[in-house]
């Protein structure tokens, strides 16, 4: 959150742009609490209850301030519904306890003054959660108590003692089986990986969209894949296009022409081999969906560029794994 026309402290652009549009769903929320938020309490959400809340407030001076994303979500066992706030940073920022604890306050007064809580009411839970994907170690308290050092007995119950949850991605275990379906995990194993192993958690990520069925949410998994597809693949045009299938065969020209690119750059045949592979992988996968175990290894046997190249000029016209031979 930030004062109005005032410099951002703390999150860079991958996720001022990128991780504020892709939490902007409903999906990637909920697949963020059941994975990584265990002080939620997973079983006792509704989370068809789960809805975006207003994430810009005016303090008392008229002053407006904007904040990056809340969700209001419902429980079973508690009247009253909790309050995430999610903020995004790529650097560690030293004062965020101090930040959140005035966004807190702004939130919960905000309500009041706009009469969607009355006064007298027992408020409601915030949780803060801080998405961190820096290199350097996050340094800065989990909780406002502790910008104040140590106190005198007599005065310490008088500094305010927010908390709030840090998901450092960099220290999560993201290869939980729980989390083999998580669009949020999926998300952040992406943001950590080695170059090496980009191509195929990209698939993997591929296949758990094309299962969705809210087509904004697909189109804001595409337009961060191609933004992340250009940083780490400088000057790489491999953009899958999610949005709309009648892409298939656009994909098809240009995902070829970029891996035989590729593979001549390499000036070695096995790289060619191995581009050809993903290339009609990625086909295979716009085609059917998410391909089963036996065919992906169907693939990776082939050691054929003429092999090759015929299954993945039959792809469009194929109406099953067996008319490519690959059953």
């Amino acid at each position: 959150m930030r004062h109005d026309k005032t410099p951002r402290e703390g999150g860079g652009p991958e996720h001022d742009s990128g991780y504020k549009l892709l939490f902007s769903h409903r999906q990637m929320v909920q697949d963020l609490c059941r994975g990584f938020l265990p002080e939620l309490g997973a079983r006792c959400l509704d989370f068809a209850t789960l809805e975006r809340a207003a994430s810009s407030f005016v303090d008392n001076r008229f002053r407006e301030r904007h904040g990056d994303l809340v969700w209001r979500l419902g429980r079973r066992d508690e009247p009253r519904p909790v309050f995430l706030l999610l903020e995004f940073q790529s650097t560690p920022d030293p004062i965020m306890p101090l930040r959140l604890l005035g966004y807190v306050s702004l939130l919960l007064q905000d309500m009041i003054r706009n009469g969607r809580h009355k006064p007298s009411d027992e408020l409601p839970v915030v949780l803060p959660v801080v998405l961190y994907n820096g290199r350097l170690a996050w340094r800065a308290p989990l909780q406002a108590a502790g910008l104040f050092g140590v106190l005198p007995s007599e005065l310490r119950r008088y500094a305010p003692d927010l908390h709030y949850v840090l998901l450092d991605e960099k220290e999560l275990d993201l290869e939980r089986p729980d989390l083999a379906d998580n669009l949020a995990a999926a998300i952040f194993r992406i943001e950590t990986c080695d170059v090496q192993d980009f191509r195929r958690l990209l698939h993997e990520i591929l296949d758990l969209a094309t299962r969705e069925q809210d087509m904004e949410l697909r189109s804001s998994i595409t337009a961060w894949l191609r933004r992340k597809c250009h940083r780490v693949l400088p000057g790489s045009i491999i953009t899958p296009g999610l949005e709309d299938a009648t892409m298939l065969e656009e994909s098809i020209i240009r995902w070829e022409k970029e891996f035989l690119q590729q593979g001549r750059r390499e000036g070695e045949r096995e790289g060619m081999i191995k581009g050809m592979r993903l290339v009609l992988l990625g086909l295979l996968r716009q085609r059917f969906g998410r391909l089963p175990a036996r065919v992906r290894q169907s693939v990776e046997a082939i050691q054929s560029e003429r092999e090759l190249q015929r299954v993945a000029r039959r792809v469009l016209e194929a109406k099953s794994f067996a008319e490519l031979g690959l059953s």
